[in-house]
């Protein structure tokens, strides 16, 4: 699928060279390409400085490892991968240059495509204007294929369009003009006609730029102009052609509305959703951006946003071997409440059932009155390697540990109501213990650090190299101070426990420090190196899986050593949502070797 695309994108490049041999004249840089783009966009991107990251991706070691990669190699011994290595082979010597060399020529100065509703189809307009930083190569290019274009004559037009631009129209479905140093192409002759009278600076009175709209103006005033990618959805617009709203004021799923409720609801009221995409040697940033601050939406919301008074999202614990985890900041006393006001009538029965189930384990407790509001804001989910000190012996497939970390808002009734689930639930599991495969396990306790942890107990250890995969578990559960914590096993337990009563503990470089205040009310951190380890303990499982589909026992090795050198370059990533300036972000960041 990846290379078929690389191969439509091939006749995509064609169309776009068809022009390059028009006659050249007098060239106009722009440095914000908005400005003479017609106006009227639902969705604007921009790149600019793409040369030199072309170039560092040509020189990379992943790349230039690639022929000999036995997948890669399969691919070109295909009758596909052939007609690829032909293609390829023959835009390369008819232009003199390697695709690289061609993709840093076309698209390594600026570039950007906005795209028009079209009344009465799906299908939008659009228009691509280029602007080109080498033109040396774009004149060798030109010479290249001149004699080509004698093969396009009788599908193609030539008029003059505004500035004196000669407009070449192929079949009336492409038109292309360009200069010395620049490109345009558009779906239609009315915005071609627009982009030219914007570049000539000869605007009907009707004609404006895109920069000129005012979605688009507040997007770039909040997201700001240097950054080697930017986007531009026109919200608005989308809401007026859907006569109301993007996305509904009821949702019809729970959990979308849980993790994802307020975040909506800006993107919904606000006129753009602008997107930012920045690279440096060793990171990227993508991050993407609306208007409004969260008390805008008034209180049926202010259960989703974080209170920066009192931190925000909560670190992730210094644990050491840290894989990752994810903190939720939330009242979800709060956001149950306004479930009514939340979410569609159709799923709310759900809710009914899922209260219906929680009484056989929690018999005379009312979810949203007497168990909701023990509990805190802060929900802590964490993934470390586990010892199996519970074992003589390891599981099949070794999963990680995984421990769940409960801020308590009252912490004596809430560990009460945690303590007697984590019992119960631990019973009903039990139960279960023969279609499992495994003997059943007693609750036991010790204090570990002045704290009392209850956790399950094999009365004697089980012993293999290739036990099921539910021995990964053995339950504990403690509370610590104004936490709860429950976890897969003993030993991550007394991790958690240590990581909260020495919060300044160091773990590493890992990027895990959430300044005090920050008011992100969601994080998310992986990394890189700890999930290259857990994951390489089951090595022989995923070959296996690859060798069941299909794959050599050599491809499946091959692919699972570079996914592998792949997860181990990355240091981590970071997935982070919280209010921006005068709006609010979404971002996801990531640094490598």
């Amino acid at each position: 699928m990846r290379f078929a695309l690389v191969i439509r994108s091939q006749v995509l490049l064609g169309c776009l060279l068809i022009g390059l041999s028009l006659p050249t004249g007098i060239a106009r840089a722009t440095d914000d390409l908005a400005t003479v783009t017609p106006g009227g966009a639902v969705f604007f991107v921009e790149i600019a400085g793409l040369e030199s990251w072309i170039d560092k991706l040509q020189q990379s070691p992943l790349v230039s490892d690639l022929p000999s990669n036995p997948q890669v190699q399969a691919f070109y011994a295909s009758s596909q991968g052939r007609k690829f290595d032909a293609t390829r082979k023959l835009i390369e010597t008819q232009l003199g240059m390697d695709l690289w060399s061609l993709s840093k020529t076309l698209f390594g100065g600026h570039v950007a495509a906005a795209f028009y509703p079209h009344e009465g189809r799906k299908e939008p307009d659009a228009v691509v204007i280029a602007e080109i930083k080498d033109v040396a190569a774009l004149d060798r290019i030109r010479e290249r294929i001149a004699p080509l274009l004698t093969l396009t004559e009788d599908q193609t037009r030539i008029s003059a369009g505004p500035g004196g631009v000669s407009v070449r129209a192929i079949d009336n479905k492409l038109f292309i003009a360009e200069k010395v140093d620049w490109i345009v192409l558009a779906s239609t002759s009315e915005l071609m006609t627009q982009a030219l009278s914007l570049r000539a600076s000869d605007m009907a009175a009707n004609e404006k730029p895109l920069s000129s709209d005012a979605p688009y103006a507040a997007m770039l005033k909040q997201v700001g102009r240097d950054h080697l990618v930017r986007s531009f959805l026109n919200v608005e617009l989308i809401s007026q052609a859907m006569h109301g709203r993007m996305i509904p004021e009821k949702l019809d799923n729970g959990v979308v509305s849980l993790l994802m409720g307020g975040t909506l609801d800006l993107l919904a009221r606000s006129p753009f959703l602008g997107s930012t995409l920045d690279l440096d040697e060793h990171s990227f940033r993508l991050s993407h951006e609306v208007t409004g601050k969260p008390e805008s939406l008034g209180e049926k919301f202010q259960w989703f946003f974080a209170d920066a008074t009192r931190g925000g999202a909560a670190p992730l614990p210094n644990i050491p071997e840290l894989i990752g985890g994810l903190v939720l900041n939330r009242d979800f006393a709060g956001w149950y409440k306004r479930r009514e006001e939340l979410l569609d009538a159709k799923v709310l029965p759900e809710f009914d059932k899922f209260e219906g189930g929680l009484a056989n384990i929690l018999p005379n407790r009312d979810f949203g009155t007497n168990i909701l509001p023990t509990i805190g804001r802060n929900l802590t989910f964490v993934a470390v390697p586990q010892s199996y000190s519970h074992l003589n012996g390891k599981p099949g497939l070794q999963l990680p540990g995984f421990a769940l970390i409960v801020d308590l808002a009252q912490p004596e009734d809430g560990a009460e109501v945690l303590t007697l689930f984590f019992q119960t639930l631990s019973a009903i599991v039990n139960l279960n213990a023969g279609q499992q495969g495994r003997q059943p396990w007693v609750l036991s306790s010790e204090t570990y650090k002045d704290v009392q942890i209850t956790f399950g107990k094999y009365g004697q250890k089980p012993k293999g190299d290739r036990l099921p995969i539910v021995f990964n578990f053995m339950p504990s559960a403690a509370r610590v101070g104004d936490k709860f914590v429950m976890s897969s096993s003993v030993d991550l337990c007394r991790s958690v426990i240590d990581s909260l009563q020495s919060p300044s503990a160091a773990t590493g470089d890992r990027k895990n420090a959430v300044k005090p205040n920050s008011g992100e009310d969601f994080r998310f951190d992986l990394t890189g190196d700890t999930l290259s380890k857990a994951l390489d303990l089951n090595r022989e499982l995923i070959e296996a899986k690859s060798i069941q589909g299909g794959k050599s026992a050599e491809q499946a090795k091959s692919e699972v050593s570079l996914f592998l050198e792949i997860v181990r370059a990355v240091r981590s990533v970071q997935l982070t949502s919280g209010p921006a300036g005068d709006g609010y972000r979404v971002r996801l960041e990531a640094d490598w070797k």
